[in-house]
């Protein structure tokens, strides 16, 4: 009896994880066909690499507040899911308004509302598995990493047979299907009325301020998260310079982001044997040396061969590094830490490397982007080594 009982409870956990690897293919598709090809239909219309750099940069500043501002919703609400199908309705509702708006004011507020529903999308759901199904954590991501790789090569075919104005069509879809996904996923509330019976109050940034091992990552992680969420926007422009043609931008980001998902299978037991936090300075170092490789300008054959360098990079950052920030808080502060890594450290980071990354693009080129990347990597690297987060500690998850 107590067998069958497990072997219920087993697959009502795989289950479960399923439908959380389904959000993340849909979510993350989303993206995939939004954010490596946006700068490319920004191109079309007329932008310039300035203009580019300012509308992306000020759509993620809209993020850092939105990450804030829902990542504290989700932590007091009694059904995180409800929040995460909200933002993604939102979102594609305003993808299929942007594919109407070409003028570069109106775009700026419109894109900008659609990040303040995009941008923390992301964060509250990985918060919400690393509550509820941490063990699984990497194998669920790696759904994303495929979903994205998919979602970039369809987006670059579809884009250029069809115009890139049918990247809002399929973003809004994809994210329809993800908030689906979401709401179809078991319910375990963690309410407001269970803080109070416990004494506690609702859940607030303060609680996070205090803990230094999670501000110091924070920090870090602006150095280097910025720089890898900011290539997306940046190598079609060093692909196209190489020699490449806006499909094989599309062939490239499968390759490359399709590499994330067996490195993420990976990433747990490499963590394993060399410790976590080693395994991520190593991370950070390759990817140091890798913008530092874009920054010589290789053609597009060889950017292509090196595809696999990514998902070295972001198998083991996309999953370990918030694994590592949520073990060093307290669990009822997690949804607020994760949200505070994106909004900080991840639109934050991107912030800084969209606008100048622009700036540094119209009189650099994009050899130039990458140069500036891998010194911001650089810098990131040894902060970390400088706060002793590379040192083996003991870990809770």
């Amino acid at each position: 009896m107590r067998n069958q009982e497990k072997k219920q409870k087993q697959f009502k956990l795989f289950s479960n994880t399923g439908k959380f690897g389904i959000f993340y293919v849909f979510g993350y598709g989303a993206m995939g066909v939004m954010n490596p090809l946006i700068s490319q239909y920004l191109s079309s219309i007329g932008f310039s690499g300035t203009q580019i750099g300012t509308v992306t940069s000020a759509a993620t500043a809209i993020a850092v507040l939105a990450s804030a501002f829902w990542g504290e919703r989700y932590s007091n609400s009694r059904d995180g899911r409800k929040v995460i199908a909200l933002i993604c309705i939102a979102a594609a509702a305003m993808g299929l308004v942007n594919s109407l708006i070409t003028l570069f004011l109106l775009f700026i507020v419109t894109y900008g509302i659609q990040y303040f529903f995009q941008g923390p999308v992301m964060g509250v759901a990985d918060a919400l598995v690393l509550e509820k199904d941490n063990e699984n954590f990497s194998r669920i991501r790696l759904c994303g990493a495929a979903g994205y790789a998919a979602a970039v090569f369809a987006g670059g075919k579809i884009g250029e047979q069809a115009g890139l104005t049918s990247i809002f069509y399929l973003y809004a879809a994809a994210f329809a299907l993800a908030a689906f996904a979401v709401l179809s996923t078991e319910n375990k509330e963690v309410s407001v009325k269970q803080f109070s019976e416990k004494g506690q109050d609702k859940v607030r940034y303060s609680e996070l301020f205090s803990n230094k091992k999670a501000i110091q990552l924070i920090i870090c992680g602006i150095f280097v998260m910025g720089t890898n969420v900011a290539n997306n926007t940046y190598f079609g422009f060093l692909f196209r310079d190489g020699g490449g043609t806006v499909a094989g931008v599309g062939t490239a980001f499968l390759l490359m982001v399709g590499s994330e998902a067996p490195c993420m299978a990976l990433a747990p037991l490499v963590c394993r044997r060399f410790s976590r936090e080693k395994t991520i300075v190593a991370a950070m170092l390759l990817s140091t040396l890798r913008f530092g490789i874009y920054a010589l300008g290789p053609s597009d054959e060889f950017l292509l061969a090196i595809f696999f360098l990514q998902g070295m990079v972001n198998g083991v950052l996309l999953t370990e590094y918030v694994k590592y920030l949520s073990a060093v808080v307290e669990p009822r502060i997690i949804g607020i830490a994760i949200a505070a890594f994106y909004a900080v450290s991840s639109n934050g980071g991107t912030i800084v490397c969209n606008f100048f990354g622009g700036v540094v693009m119209d009189r650099l080129g994009s050899v130039g982007v990458y140069g500036f990347f891998s010194l911001l990597n650089l810098i990131g690297t040894v902060l970390y080594v400088c706060f002793r987060l590379h040192h083996q500690r003991t870990i809770k998850n």
